[in-house]
């Protein structure tokens, strides 16, 4: 079992064209995948022990032409799913060979830019960071939305797929076959949603944004996946924010909900639920400055990582409520680099996070 309680920053993965805003391990290799909000997609093949210069990517996947809002892989690694604000989730085979010649892909482009426009009050421009990678462009796209899909979220055994965007439309589909088993849809956008392991019974946090009603209210709600309709309505214990995310124990019996927004200041916001409603709900501290951002439970059930718009990673017991570790140092707050999402591997012993600065952090627990 790894230990959780100490971190060590294995490697920064610059990828700095813009905001890195999603990230997963892809099955139970050392493959790893981040998506940016320009719609690209990359993959990096990581040593097996940490140590050395930042590894480059390898393959990027092209077909996006918009924010990479998620990224999920099941357990056999045989496919790669990617959300994006196109409408579109794409599903790619990770193992599938480049078409044609590789091609350069610069990995400090913002920062070259950046000083470029800075030179005349004598900024100095860096070096070039070149990578070379193979591009892959065939990937099978699920149309089933209309609008930006802004989460999805898969079963334990990768079957079963929720996905929601921001006209509330919820779909719950099978994950091979891409066959839709139920649809409904919410009043505000489908932000933060899960489904239970066993696939009948999903989570869905409603966001309203600002424009719309001043971001006073927001919704929480536990829904037959089977059927489309209500089991339980939380939203009062949630009352004026939004459920920036959502994620199921690996046995199903807890259900981790983030708090998101600009102005939730540092109090509890990560929160853990009984989905039989047996147990009162169970608020963490310290909490997130500044709102939560993604969840992912530790392979081993037990554990929580949070993270959210302090640039920190809390890793939790969910038995005691107990706060683990502390991944990282602060920025400076919700403006300062937001990580934007989590992913551990199946070994549990690696823990990647999707920097808004340009990069990915990969952390390493030694075993």
């Amino acid at each position: 079992m790894p230990d959780l309680t100490k971190p060590a920053l294995a490697w920064t993965l610059q990828w700095d064209a813009d905001w890195v805003t999603a990230v997963a391990w892809v099955g139970r290799s050392r493959r790893l995948a981040a998506g940016n909000n320009l719609g690209g997609v990359l993959l990096w093949d990581l040593p097996d022990r940490p140590g050395g210069d930042a590894p480059r990517p390898k393959v990027r996947l092209d077909g996006h032409t918009n924010c990479v809002s998620k990224l999920a892989s099941p357990p056999d690694g045989s496919v790669l799913l990617s959300a994006s604000y196109d409408h579109t989730v794409r599903l790619w085979n990770p193992a599938a060979g480049p078409a044609g010649a590789a091609e350069n892909l610069v990995l400090n482009a913002r920062a070259i830019a950046d000083a470029e426009r800075r030179k005349s009050n004598g900024a100095r421009v860096p070096p070039t960071n070149p990578a070379t990678v193979g591009v892959v462009r065939d990937a099978r796209v699920f149309s089933g939305h209309r609008e930006w899909v802004v989460n999805l979220s898969l079963t334990p055994d990768g079957r079963s797929v929720i996905s929601g965007d921001d006209g509330g439309h919820v779909l719950v589909w099978d994950r091979e076959s891409a066959a839709v088993r139920t649809r409904w849809q919410v009043k505000g956008w489908a932000y933060g949603v899960a489904l239970s392991p066993d696939g009948r019974r999903a989570c869905v946090g409603e966001r309203f944004p600002l424009v719309f009603d001043g971001g006073r209210h927001a919704a929480l709600k536990l829904w037959d996946a089977t059927t489309g309709t209500v089991i339980r309505d939380l939203s009062n214990d949630f009352k004026g924010h939004h459920i920036a995310a959502a994620a199921y124990s690996p046995n199903g019996r807890v259900l981790a909900v983030g708090r998101g927004g600009e102005s939730d200041g540092n109090g509890p916001n990560v929160t853990l639920l009984d989905p039989t409603g047996a147990a009162k709900p169970r608020p963490l501290t310290p909490g997130h400055l500044n709102g939560v951002t993604d969840l992912a439970f530790h392979p081993d059930g037990k554990h929580l990582a949070s993270t959210g718009r302090d640039t920190v990673i809390r890793i939790w017991d969910t038995d005691t409520g107990r706060l683990v570790s502390t991944v990282g140092t602060s920025r400076g707050g919700q403006f300062k680099d937001w990580l934007h999402a989590v992913s551990w591997s199946a070994d549990g012993a690696w823990l990647a996070a999707a920097d808004m600065a340009g990069a990915v952090q990969v952390w390493h627990f030694p075993g």
